[in-house]
């Protein structure tokens, strides 16, 4: 998920002790994430079952959001699911949903509300999945979760990562994000985007309206960063993955080298 532009007090994360400060909030677009977003989410995430049901060790989540994917990971898989969220207003979604869900699913799945970056799970995982995720991160924490996730993974791991914008807009450009009808009432958002130096702000405005009339307007900024292949190829060298081509569309896979692929593919 990109980065929003209120962030969090200063807290301490209860699973690893770690302070973290400025965690995305999203307590704005929690409201509608899965009104807006879910059936395009959860089709594409479809995709990744293949790849869960291969898992024979362990699967990381980076950015679960509301738990869309976490569903299809969990339910494709045998194996521990490790999700990682730390937006308080989405893991209370994610949270809602696994309690709905059957005592094979509580039992294997693991929520952590600390960043990537404090998850302390050294080689248990050979699956990571980070969707929505990268594009909004600034580069030097995208270099770190980069090394964080290959920490997580056994060497030949696999992760499946969506592929940020190369470029930024040339210009200022709007577009309409979803259009759902809940009883009387119709849902949908405006998503603005501005290039602003280094990254893209991105602008949400999400607008209720009941017979014409707009009732509820709410609004949140995030921001994304561009990533050009040669910086891309650089900085998953540095961290130990190989891209090997893409998933689907948009979704790349990268895989974790061993310590002698690692040296040989740097040189």
């Amino acid at each position: 998920m990109p980065t929003a532009e209120h962030d969090g007090l200063a807290r301490r994360c209860p699973a690893c002790g770690a302070v973290r400060q400025q965690i995305p909030e999203y307590s704005v677009s929690a409201e509608f994430y899965d009104v807006l977003h879910g059936a395009e989410y959860r089709r594409s995430a479809l995709e990744l079952a293949a790849p869960a049901a291969a898992a024979r060790l362990g699967i990381v989540e980076l950015g679960a959001g509301t738990g869309l994917v976490t569903e299809v990971l969990v339910s494709a898989s045998s194996v521990p699911v490790h999700v990682v969220e730390p937006a308080a207003a989405m893991r209370a979604v994610l949270l809602s949903r696994l309690a709905a869900a059957g005592p094979d699913t509580l039992g294997r799945v693991t929520v952590h509300p600390c960043p990537a970056q404090q998850l302390g799970l050294a080689a248990q995982a050979d699956l990571a999945v980070c969707l929505r995720v990268i594009a909004g991160l600034p580069p030097v924490e995208r270099r770190s979760v980069w090394h964080s996730a290959a920490t997580w993974l056994l060497p030949g791991g696999l992760l499946l990562v969506d592929r940020p914008p190369r470029h930024l807009p040339a210009e200022p450009r709007q577009r309409v994000v979803g259009e759902v009808r809940i009883g009387i009432d119709t849902y949908t958002a405006r998503l603005t985007e501005h290039p602003k130096g280094d990254h893209v702000q991105l602008d949400y405005t999400y607008l209720v309206r009941r017979q014409g009339r707009v009732i509820r307007r709410a609004e949140e900024t995030f921001h994304q960063w561009p990533l050009t292949d040669e910086e891309l190829d650089r900085e998953l060298a540095d961290a130990g993955f190989r891209l090997e081509g893409e998933q689907t569309p948009g979704v790349l896979r990268l895989r974790r080298l061993d310590h002698q692929d690692v040296i040989t593919h740097r040189n």
